[in-house]
């Protein structure tokens, strides 16, 4: 189906077209030159010691796990409500992941939960910060000092954004931000992983590079896979963090333009945030009533729709967990209620206006 309205289009132009073709022309198809400089920027921009790179976020946050030393039968806690590479990385490394509500406001991890449901088995904590706020970082630290605990940070939507000034995914032990092309910027798929501890770096680049520290050599001192990226995604990602400032702009002013149009209808409530943390809009994030009904009224006119996150303890491959349903109000709701609208780069205004009126003709009608 050809939407008027699609929900993503990536930002991409000359910059990537020509960045490719010097990476094609210099004949470097695996980490090169722009894999340096891709990852000389990210540093640069998040002020974190050391970072590798990883060919997806999911792979990205099971190698953090894994050089973070988290093992088959620790705990880890993690949101409830997030995308399910949060948990499936945890699982996927043998442990297993304990989970806990999120707070209303902005709907990351209810810090006040946290300590609850830390047991002698509870080895990491993992803040997923949503929707391009960050958590309450200053208070999980505390927590996690206090029970000398890891911290993995899932900073998958967090490029750019900061805690009291400080980047997302530069709090933890380990963190990743994903590249994936939903992002703010992209590579279409690929992370970064980032670490102030050098003995944790060093061992994320034999975990990523099947067991050593170059490639060349049939010599692998330790065990390792290839989490590799291709200097081909990191030419579109050096095109694409020179552009990052026009982006976060143009997104913020969507943002702002939905907020504006819509603010008179009490049948939408845009997601408050907080106060210790900047905003780079990864949708316009709203609740709505008749969630239901206003979805498939919207895909009749043309506009692509995506709801929230299916809450981690209804996901099937988890339902040995048993959670109780009443420990989880504020993502159910989430799930229920929520509503993603777009805000990428090339939104016209005129798309944003066509989405709020067929909003405000859809409540019209059931009034």
């Amino acid at each position: 189906m050809t939407y008027k309205v699609p929900q993503l289009e990536p930002f991409l132009g000359e910059e990537e077209l020509n960045n490719l073709k010097r990476a094609i022309e210099t004949n470097w198809l695996t980490e090169g030159p722009f894999a340096k400089e891709f990852l000389e920027k990210i540093l640069q921009i998040t002020k974190s010691k050391y970072g590798v790179l990883a060919s997806t976020g999911t792979l990205g946050l099971y190698l953090a796990l894994l050089a973070a030393d988290i093992k088959h039968g620790d705990d880890v806690i993690v949101p409830d409500f997030t995308f399910s590479a949060s948990a499936a990385s945890v699982v996927a490394v043998g442990a297993n992941p304990v989970f806990v509500d999120v707070i209303e406001d902005d709907l990351n991890i209810d810090v006040s939960l946290i300590e609850k449901n830390i047991t002698p088995r509870t080895k990491a904590i993992m803040p997923v910060h949503i929707y391009g706020r960050s958590c309450d970082m200053s208070k999980i630290v505390e927590i996690a000092q206090k029970y000398n605990l890891r911290i993995v940070e899932d900073a998958a939507q967090a490029f750019g954004v900061f805690h009291k000034g400080k980047h997302a995914g530069t709090f933890g032990d380990t963190s990743m931000i994903s590249f994936f092309a939903d992002k703010t910027i992209t590579t279409g798929e690929g992370s970064v992983v980032l670490t102030n501890d050098e003995k944790i770096y060093n061992k994320l680049r034999y975990l990523r590079n099947q067991g050593r520290v170059n490639s060349g050599t049939f010599v692998h001192p330790e065990h390792g896979m290839n989490f590799r990226m291709t200097d081909l995604q990191c030419a579109v990602g050096v095109a694409q963090i020179n552009k990052f400032r026009d982006i976060e702009k143009r997104k913020l002013e969507h943002y702002d333009m939905y907020s504006k149009l819509l603010k008179d209808f009490k049948e939408i409530r845009f997601i408050k945030g907080n106060d210790h943390s900047n905003f780079i809009p990864f949708r316009a994030n709203i609740m709505v009533e008749h969630l239901k009904e206003l979805m498939p009224y919207l895909e009749g006119k043309g506009i692509q729709t995506r709801g929230f996150f299916y809450p981690l303890h209804k996901q099937p491959y988890l339902s040995h967990l048993k959670y109780r349903e009443s420990d989880f109000p504020v993502s159910n709701k989430a799930y229920e209620e929520g509503l993603s609208l777009p805000v990428f780069y090339n939104l016209k205004k005129e798309q944003i206006e066509y989405i709020c009126d067929t909003l405000k003709e859809f409540y019209f009608n059931l009034r």
